[in-house]
């Protein structure tokens, strides 16, 4: 048997400059020839990052990819971009004002890595260290909609 021992830990930030976090470590056992396929034995943890990613963000408050596209609660009440990652909107930025992606970027991003063949978790993994298109700020989701595109021949 092989342990695998993989921990997420996040934190986010609040209106009027506050923050919350949540840590969940889990252990797992796994059969020992997942060594000797390296494809199978990284699909597995990334399998096991995106639950413990999940959970994380539903304790966090923070919506995921299935369901409500990175958005965070409490919008700041001026409508201009905080320091705290908040956009005027409520939607979570990179602290220096850049926007999450649209929602019909992620329909392109889906549709494209369909069309070229790609498991766009992985792409987004390997590319980003996310699992989900709709965390990517909208100039990462125009890169990666124009590596997508090139690939699926359009």
């Amino acid at each position: 048997m092989l342990k695998l021992n993989v921990g997420l830990s996040r934190k986010v930030g609040q209106p009027d400059y506050g923050s919350k976090g949540a840590m969940v470590n889990v252990e797992v056992e796994l059969t020992a020839d997942l060594l000797k396929d390296h494809d199978r034995l990284r699909r597995q943890v990334r399998g096991i990052f995106g639950v413990i990613r999940e959970t994380v963000d539903g304790e966090l408050g923070v919506a995921t990819g299935r369901n409500g596209g990175g958005r965070l609660p409490g919008p700041p009440s001026n409508g201009r971009p905080a320091a705290n990652g908040l956009s005027g909107n409520g939607r979570a930025t990179d602290g220096r004002g850049a926007l999450p992606c649209t929602e019909k970027q992620v329909r392109a991003l889906h549709a494209f890595a369909r069309r070229a063949g790609v498991e766009l978790a992985a792409e987004l993994e390997d590319r980003f260290g996310v699992t989900t298109a709709e965390v990517l700020t909208k100039r990462q989701a125009s890169a990666a909609i124009d590596v997508l595109k090139r690939r699926a021949g359009d």
